[in-house]
């Protein structure tokens, strides 16, 4: 249930992605490419893509939709709203988690990466 506290619906999405198997305290999203997360999109009825991307791509994209994405090293899924400069915007629920805010800069991405992104089409 969606409602106007930005947490309010923490707990049914968790569920949702499919706790425990999908996404759990141990390790959060468990399988990396973001499989779960293109579930929960789909059965709400919104079309999805998954690739892992290069920065540019992911840039480009960000143009123009939103999504979700990760880094191989970074293990952490954040929002991707949309671009602020030459950066991608994020949402991040874990603010500062390796030097990460609301902005992955280029320099970021390449340090964290390889990213798998899921974006809405």
């Amino acid at each position: 249930m969606v409602t106007d506290d930005i947490y309010g619906s923490r707990e049914t999405t968790v569920y949702e992605i499919g706790y425990p198997n999908n996404i759990n305290p141990q390790v959060g999203l468990t399988n990396a490419n973001g499989s779960a997360l293109q579930a929960v999109l789909e059965a709400y009825g919104r079309e999805s893509s998954q690739s892992w991307l290069d920065f540019d791509t992911a840039y480009e994209i960000a143009q123009g939709t939103t999504g979700m994405l990760s880094g191989a090293a970074w293990y952490h899924w954040v929002g991707l709203r949309g671009i602020q400069g030459s950066n991608l915007w994020v949402a991040n629920s874990a603010p500062g988690y390796k030097g990460v805010y609301d902005t992955l800069s280029r320099d970021d991405f390449n340090r964290l990466g390889g990213f798998s992104v899921v974006w809405l089409v």
